[in-house]
């Protein structure tokens, strides 16, 4: 069911994709990293549309991430942009390349190979200390601010690309939000809104939505799309083995095999990020923004 559910998310957050990125676009460059961007795009239908797309992803992921760990949820919600090419295929009735496939192929394959090489903890529990948490919240938001700060002094793809790593991290860190605030409902209604997971939840939100509108808004989906689906389930992952404990069987031939998965996995994506089709079906006709912006 974990699994399952996983899968189901990563298809919404596809479709949400496709949706945000092309009402994104349009928004002007000069409202990067601000919350006036957010006020922009909500007036549009076809972005309202992706963010409620988002939220059911959300609720979908939310429930893998109940009993699911995070090696095993996240790195599963890779295939959002799988999911986001075979939409925007149907969208634009063009068929898939056999490059795509192929690099569709080296996801799908390297998923299978890790989740069954390295046979991580299906379930886990959010439960971490507060040193711990403070640490790790720290940590995470250095990051993110270094990656965003480098991304406005950018210009063109590298300004896509830095903002992608700040919102992949941003994201991931959402979905380390997510599993606690799912986890505290073992406690009780009122208990759960009680305690600040529910609040920090939302502030992470916000901030991940920013700064994923913002990567978007950057243009050059080819760099930022990538970059986020792959940030995103590393940094969670990363996250959980540290701070919550999940485990990867890594000994012996496992190591190797584990890490031809994971260079199986980056290379698919890879291939994807360099398609300039996908780029067009995802964008469409839609003003683009203009290089070195």
């Amino acid at each position: 069911m974990i699994v399952f559910l996983a899968l189901l998310s990563a298809f919404v957050y596809g479709a949400g994709v496709v949706l945000q990125q092309r009402a994104a676009l349009e928004a002007p460059p000069e409202e990067a990293a601000r919350p006036r961007l957010l006020l922009r795009l909500v007036r549009r239908p076809l972005w309202l549309l992706g963010l409620s797309a988002d939220v059911v992803g959300f609720g979908l992921q939310a429930a893998a991430l109940h009993r699911g760990s995070l090696v095993v949820v996240q790195p599963l919600i890779t295939t959002s942009l799988v999911f986001a090419l075979v939409l925007t295929s149907v969208w634009t009735h063009e068929p898939i390349s056999r490059r795509q496939w192929t690099a569709v192929g080296m996801v799908l394959l390297g998923l299978a190979v890790f989740l069954i090489v390295a046979a991580p903890n299906e379930e886990s529990s959010a439960v971490a200390g507060m040193r711990d948490w403070i640490l790790t919240t720290t940590t995470i938001t250095a990051a993110a601010g270094v990656a965003l700060a480098a991304g406005l002094r950018a210009v063109g793809s590298a300004r896509a690309a830095f903002f992608a790593v700040a919102a992949g991290i941003a994201d991931a860190f959402m979905a380390v939000m997510a599993k606690t605030f799912s986890g505290s409902f073992d406690d009780g209604l009122a208990a759960t809104f009680r305690s600040w997971t529910p609040y920090a939840l939302v502030a992470a939100g916000l901030i991940a939505m920013l700064l994923i509108s913002t990567a978007y808004q950057a243009g050059h989906p080819t760099v930022s799309l990538p970059i986020i689906t792959v940030t995103d389930p590393l940094v969670a992952s990363l996250i959980g083995i540290s701070l919550f404990g999940d485990e990867l069987l890594l000994d012996g031939v496992r190591g190797p095999l584990v890490l031809l998965a994971l260079a199986a996995i980056g290379t698919g994506l890879l291939m994807l990020s360099r398609d300039s089709r996908l780029a067009n079906e995802v964008v469409g006709t839609r003003q683009t923004v203009p290089e070195g912006t």
